[in-house]
């Protein structure tokens, strides 16, 4: 009695880890829309101009500090821990590293995310006097150096989630759980991600290439989340 019941507990995860993987295409495909409105391009802002933005448009400030980010990587820890349960058995090993790198990735991008706090002190600078304006100057261009999105701030996160969804996807081709196209696919998508991520953090002369990386890595990102949320209903049966 004791096994059914947690194997069917362990159904229902996979059940909720699909639901979480079609959620983050609605995600994605969200944050594509958000990219064409006005606010949406994430150029580069003065200090001051991300003060105004917030107060402007609080919602476009803090997604262009990483709130869709948040969304998206939250919804992520069901499914990967799903693709941990239907491999704990046959490659409990890497498969739990995998998980643990995902979760301490996890765990610093939000420690280093400043969508929340840049809230707080764009409200406060915009009703604060001169010598108050120019503490928190101080203290938001602080902010933005810690975590602005794809920069050297935030870079430890995202490299520690895209090291681990390449490491799931090298255990799904060890494994019998997931096609070898699904580890494929996912391999090269999270390898063009990390790609994005190094170029846009660290070499501003590619940035145009970056843009690239970032498209590819996208679609093949949401082929992948297609197939495992697909794969992941059929196991919860």
């Amino acid at each position: 009695m004791e096994l059914d019941v947690n194997k069917t507990n362990w159904k229902i995860l996979y059940r909720i880890g699909a639901v979480c993987a079609f959620l983050v295409l609605l995600v994605m495909v969200t944050e594509m829309f958000l990219t064409a409105l006005p606010d949406g391009a994430r150029t580069p802002l003065t200090i001051t101009g991300w003060f105004d933005l917030f107060n402007r448009n609080w919602f476009m400030g803090m997604r262009n500090l990483g709130l869709i980010n948040i969304i998206a990587t939250t919804l992520m820890i069901p499914v990967f821990f799903s693709i941990f349960g239907l491999h704990r058995k046959e490659n409990s090993a890497f498969a739990g590293l995998s998980l643990i790198i995902f979760m301490a990735g996890y765990a610093i991008f939000m420690a280093d995310n400043t969508s929340f706090p840049m809230l707080e002190l764009s409200r406060k600078y915009a009703i604060a006097d001169l010598e108050s304006k120019r503490i928190l100057l101080a203290a938001g261009e602080s902010l933005l150096a810690k975590g602005s999105s794809h920069t050297p701030g935030t870079f430890p996160g995202f490299f520690l989630a895209e090291a681990a969804g390449i490491l799931f996807c090298i255990v799904m081709l060890q494994g019998k759980v997931f096609s070898k196209a699904t580890g494929i696919v996912g391999i090269i998508a999270f390898g063009f991600m990390f790609l994005f991520e190094v170029s846009s953090s660290f070499i501003h002369a590619l940035y145009d290439i970056s843009i690239v990386f970032a498209m590819m890595g996208g679609i093949l990102t949401f082929v992948w989340y297609v197939m495992i949320g697909l794969r992941l209903l059929k196991v919860s049966r």
